[in-house]
């Protein structure tokens, strides 16, 4: 398994970074479960043998794939050899591109023609005609992006700049700090940050938290117990608490496993 980031972002902060992925025969059948990290994506199968279940539903992958906010982990099965090449956007980035409700797109991996035929028909050949030039890719799909009319009006504004908070204080806040910043009531508030987003921003936040206290372990920058302390969790029991909510095996289990995926995509986000 061999994973990379793609160093490049846009002049308006649609793309957080680019990626690729590919299995060899020596990798197969390859099984792992991925960690949320907040950000929706866009991506390009190019195999018919992936897979990944979530709560018991069997999602089949291939070709340009629309990925939205996850709200908790999920399995990702490979059975075939292959390559993927993806763009992890910024959190308001799909909603601004594809102007629909983007909750309905949580917990889901939609081929984008069934979202948006045109945008499917404009994009898909950057990644078909590039695919072996990864160079040519970035500055064809960046210039591409760059080029997109995107919705961007004051509740936009608004979610970005809620967005840019919890991740200056890496989710160590909550939502009644939010309210002090903008000019929403809690209600407005959970509406359109869910519309926006796909999930509340109780969930976002505590999303947030965790994912960066996970990345910072798979990193072995601190120990556990000093990540629990740094993140504000009261105790362990706490960070069980959260554990538990976006993962689906005991933290015994998977503290004794070994996730080479889930350490590669945590280093650079």
């Amino acid at each position: 398994m061999n994973f990379k980031f793609l160093d490049k972002k846009d002049s308006r902060g649609i793309v957080n970074n680019l990626f690729s992925i590919s299995f060899t025969k020596e990798d197969l059948p390859f099984k792992t479960i991925i960690i949320p990290i907040g950000l929706p994506s866009l991506v390009y199968i190019f195999s018919k043998n992936q897979t990944v279940l979530f709560n018991k539903k069997i999602t089949p992958l291939q070709g340009l794939t629309v990925s939205g906010q996850f709200s908790s982990t999920y399995h990702y099965h490979v059975n075939d050899e292959s390559y993927n090449v993806g763009i992890n956007l910024h959190p308001t980035a799909l909603y601004k591109i594809l102007q629909i409700d983007i909750s309905t797109l949580t917990n889901r991996l939609v081929p984008l023609i069934e979202i948006d035929k045109d945008l499917f028909k404009r994009m898909n050949p950057f990644f078909l005609n590039y695919k072996q030039d990864p160079s040519s890719f970035i500055t064809n799909i960046i210039a591409f992006i760059e080029s997109l009319e995107l919705i961007d009006d004051k509740d936009v504004k608004h979610i970005d700049k809620a967005i840019a908070y919890i991740d200056k204080n890496e989710g160590m806040i909550n939502v009644l700090d939010l309210l002090k910043i903008l000019p929403f009531s809690q209600k407005s508030l959970e509406t359109k940050f869910k519309k926006i987003i796909g999930i509340t921003p109780g969930k976002f936040i505590r999303l947030s938290r965790f994912t960066k206290l996970m990345r910072k372990y798979e990193d072995k920058k601190l120990s556990l117990k000093d990540l629990i302390h740094k993140y504000n969790y009261y105790d362990h029991s706490h960070f069980l608490k959260d554990f538990k909510l976006f993962m689906p095996e005991s933290p015994k289990s998977y503290f004794k496993n070994e996730y080479p995926l889930i350490k590669s995509y945590s280093k650079d986000l």
